[in-house]
């Protein structure tokens, strides 16, 4: 039974050599944070699994016999497939898995509801939590196991699991206009956990809205900007598994996306620019708090003590992150200036020695700062970590 939640936070610059940071966690004692002790005692599964299919239903049996063999004891009440496709499913599909029939259940839409279907499977689960994710992407279970501690541990509404070209995207996203706006973009479909009051309320906020059939299905784009509070993100590659006809392809998807998300800020605007008319709206958040990026995180892979890995190192360089700007439609605008001034080195750098890369037990891979320096004074949370 798991009784703790181990962080190694960095405080220096450093190059790390994941696959030794990894055998000597497992091996030594690591730094722990004891107010976590009893989060994951009792057997109480809390969490409910949201996966969308459309056109990877060997994917989604992949995936939910993965959980279902790892994380039914103690994390996960259950599995959502809200299946989109025309062509139904039933639980005779999943008989080779190693999902119960009372753990699966299985939703054939009437219709395709596009991404909004995962916030209305979440809002109708009986837990407190939601872990929703695409069918193209294995999360592994320590993941899942992990974010469901930490969102306990730390009362957050969400945590979005991103790999390093998105948390790029996400972070040069990243807007602030006057005291009333701080936001971003992120996807869920990498994997997210979130609360189920926060699906209740975002779907809310779209009754409410008055939105477009087309703006509820696209509702993934709709739903960090409109929160108007930068959510924890945790670097993250996934496991591809591939298959099937992915939903943004080429020019076309890409504009249908932007422009998703530009509705979404012109919302986001015009909501927080007459606060006392919309005082009261569900899910948004009104006072928003200056935005901290001062510490990245990325789960650990491959161990038997759940593990996550922490720096404090800046990642990037002074792009402007807190500069505030005049509206929130600009954050298009802004994501393509700063990568003009990030440069292609130091983009290239970011994706290729990102924080997971510590913790990914890969020889071949590692976090490096993007000096590539050290700093005398190591704390002995960092001892573990071989620095060169």
């Amino acid at each position: 039974m798991l009784r703790f939640f181990n962080f190694c936070t960095a405080f220096t610059l450093v190059s790390v050599l994941s696959v030794l940071v990894n055998r000597r966690l497992s091996n030594e004692s690591i730094s722990r944070n004891d107010s976590s002790t009893d989060i994951l005692t009792g057997n109480n599964p809390d969490t409910t699994v949201v996966i969308l299919n459309w056109s990877r239903f060997h994917n989604v049996r992949k995936i939910t016999s993965s959980i279902c063999e790892n994380l039914l004891e103690d994390v996960v009440d259950g599995i959502v497939v809200w299946n989109n496709n025309p062509r139904q499913i039933a639980f005779s599909g999943f008989v080779n898995t190693t999902c119960p029939e009372q753990k699966l259940k299985i939703v054939n839409s009437p219709e395709n509801l596009y991404f909004q279907a995962r916030y209305m499977a979440c809002a109708q689960a009986k837990t407190p939590y939601c872990f929703i994710q695409d069918d193209d992407f294995l999360v592994l279970p320590e993941i899942i196991r992990a974010l469901a501690v930490r969102m306990k541990e730390a009362s957050l509404p969400s945590i979005h699991l991103q790999p390093a070209d998105e948390m790029l995207s996400s972070e040069l996203r990243t807007i602030s206009v006057g005291p009333r706006i701080r936001t971003t973009f992120a996807w869920l479909g990498y994997g997210t956990i979130v609360t189920r009051m926060y699906a209740i309320e975002f779907l809310s906020l779209l009754d409410v809205l008055k939105l477009s059939v087309e703006e509820h299905q696209m509702a993934d784009n709709y739903f960090t900007i409109l929160r108007n509070v930068i959510p924890e993100r945790w670097f993250e590659p996934g496991i591809p598994l591939g298959g099937g006809q992915p939903f943004t392809v080429g020019f076309e998807g890409e504009e249908r996306n932007n422009r998703h998300i530009i509705r979404a800020a012109e919302l986001l605007d015009a909501i927080t620019s007459s606060s006392d008319y919309y005082h009261g709206l569900p899910y948004v958040n009104f006072s928003p708090h200056p935005i901290d990026n001062s510490i990245s995180r990325a789960p650990c892979h491959g161990l038997s003590r759940l593990c996550v890995f922490e720096t404090s190192i800046k990642l990037l360089s002074d792009i402007g992150i807190e500069s505030a700007m005049s509206a929130a439609t600009e954050i298009l605008k802004l994501e393509k200036n700063r990568y003009q001034q990030l440069g292609q080195a130091k983009k290239e750098h970011y994706l290729g020695f990102p924080p997971s890369s510590a913790v990914d037990g890969r020889y071949e891979t590692a976090f490096r700062s993007p000096e590539s320096k050290c700093l005398h004074g190591l704390p002995r949370s960092m001892q573990l970590i071989r620095i060169f």
